[in-house]
């Protein structure tokens, strides 16, 4: 099983961070390896997305996400052909009025064969890019 933990402190509140995590709706727009989304359910404390992502090829699955606004998000995986398991979470905590310390958490495990090397490197090289995307989005909101 991969998995990858990051902390990094924004210049941007709490809130928005928040709100940029939760603007499913605009993943596409947002996060490049991400083709479509579908707000199955949601809301204020929970959703079920469907994603469908463009790694090798076209892939979907689904995440039940439980949210606790404006500090907590977290998921596990529902269904789909790519994982065995995906978990994790955004944990974030408020430093001051216009900044914000951000926790992620991931866990997966793909039901095909990859090497361990190959999913961690995925996993760490897209994670600080993700963050900061996210930060960018937040400073739109």
């Amino acid at each position: 099983m991969a998995g990858a933990n990051r902390e990094e402190t924004f210049n941007v509140s709490a809130e928005k961070f928040y709100a940029a995590l939760i603007d499913y709706e605009n993943y596409p727009k947002i996060l490049p390896e991400v083709d479509g989304i579908r707000v199955l359910e949601k809301s204020e404390s929970s959703a079920k997305i469907e994603y469908s992502i463009n790694l090798v090829k076209k892939l979907t699955y689904i995440l039940n996400m439980k949210h606790s606004k404006p500090t907590r998000i977290e998921w596990e995986l529902d269904s789909g052909s790519l994982f065995k398991v995906n978990s994790g979470s955004w944990d974030i905590s408020v430093v001051d009025d216009d900044h914000c310390h951000v926790k992620y958490n991931l866990e997966i495990a793909v039901k095909m064969f990859a090497p361990k090397a190959i999913t961690n490197k995925l996993v760490a090289v897209n994670l600080p890019r993700m963050m900061k995307t996210f930060y960018e989005h937040a400073k739109s909101i």
